[in-house]
């Protein structure tokens, strides 16, 4: 019914203030940055706005080549439109593809013209100027380009992350050989997308060597659960530290450039570290690898070898599927993903060490452009 009562939009050849709307979770900020890079490429004189929600604030302020963020009050309708339409935008760019509110926000952001997605069933499309097909059929990193293509735009930028200096914990000074374990979802049926804790548990005794410290990661909400992980980590006389982004994700991001290495279920946590070059083993479960799969130099999937799992597409396709599908997920599977990407023969309980990994720059080095699908392995093949 708005969408009627507005005018259509024309395109402007030259947009001065561009502003840009990507999905609230941590890991879609972060592809995103793919987007931007493109869109300043672009755009190269153009002001680049990012509205962000309170939930990817601390993703938005890695993101190179965004000259403000403004944090929307999403649930008060009228503080965002005020701020949006003060914003005095040439250019709105709608990266979500189910949220209607940031649909209805972009129609009525006062902006010169708006791009949004186009996803069936979702019947959010009619505000837009211009649309494009959102497809569950390919990864949203390729979603993501095919949105900046439409506006001439090359795509051909990877995701890339500013991580700014500061303090590192204790563990990483003590030089201890460092392997992140992220045990935690996020968002509604979060449970059903976590592996068991006595699966992690098994995977550390079976990657335990001297000298090698397990960083339990998580959110301030979960670290009540990160100390439940530790301590049954101790039981076994495997070394454990918590780290919780009090901060954001500056503290978690250095501490990533000097590990050894990641293991994740399929979280904001995963891409952050796939992007920065951390070899990474995603644990999905429910969550479809070729979708939301890790993007990065060094990535591993492990999926439900039943073919039970994959069966999330947006993220909320629960219904009629099993609840047990990470307890499909075998210790031994999450080994082969990780023999085969670090180039370790099987020999896991003696003391040998994951080759040694050039240190990481401040920023992550931008790969070269190839198909989103093609970073990913395939189940069946150690993934």
């Amino acid at each position: 019914m708005l969408a009627c009562l507005r005018r259509p939009g024309k395109y402007p050849v030259e947009p001065r203030r561009i502003g840009l709307f990507f999905n609230p979770a941590l890991g879609d900020t972060l592809l995103a940055s793919a987007a931007v890079l493109d869109i300043r490429a672009h755009f190269p004189g153009a002001t680049l706005i990012l509205f962000a929600a309170s939930s990817n604030v601390s993703a938005a302020n890695l993101l190179p080549e965004i000259d403000s963020i403004k944090v929307l009050p999403i649930t008060h309708p009228l503080k965002s439109i005020r701020i949006l339409r003060q914003s005095k935008l040439d250019l709105m760019l709608d990266f979500t593809a189910w949220q209607r509110l940031t649909a209805i926000y972009s129609l009525l952001s006062g902006a010169r013209y708006t791009v949004g997605f186009e996803r069936k069933g979702q019947y959010r499309h009619r505000g837009y100027d211009q649309t494009v097909p959102h497809l569950g059929s390919c990864h949203e990193l390729e979603n993501i380009r095919r949105l900046s293509r439409s506006l001439g735009s090359k795509a051909e930028h990877s995701p890339r992350l500013l991580i700014s200096a500061g303090p590192l914990p204790r563990v990483v000074s003590e030089g201890r050989k460092i392997v992140v374990l992220h045990a935690w979802a996020s968002g509604s049926q979060r449970s059903q997308r976590e592996w068991p804790d006595d699966s992690w548990v098994l995977l550390a005794r079976r990657l335990m060597v001297p000298g090698r410290v397990f960083l339990l990661t998580g959110a301030p909400s979960d670290e009540d659960r990160c100390e439940a992980l530790r301590q049954s980590l101790v039981a076994h006389g495997l070394p454990a530290k918590i780290l919780v982004g009090r901060d954001g994700l500056g503290e978690i991001a250095r501490v990533f450039t000097h590990a050894e290495m990641l293991v994740s279920v399929n979280t904001g946590i995963m891409h952050l570290g796939a992007i920065l070059g951390v070899p990474t083993i995603s644990i999905n479960g429910p969550t479809a690898s070729h979708r939301w799969g890790p993007v990065g130099p060094r990535v591993a999937n492990v999926c439900p070898a039943d073919g039970s799992g994959g069966f999330l597409d947006l993220g909320f396709e629960f219904h009629g599927h099993s609840r047990d599908t990470m307890r499909k997920i075998l210790v031994e599977d999450v080994l082969r993903a990780i023999r085969g990407l670090s180039g370790i023969q099987p020999n896991w309980g003696a003391a040998t060490s994951l080759p040694a990994r050039a240190p990481a720059s401040s920023r992550a080095i931008e790969e070269p452009v190839v198909p989103a699908s093609a970073l990913l392995l395939k189940p069946g093949r150690g993934a």
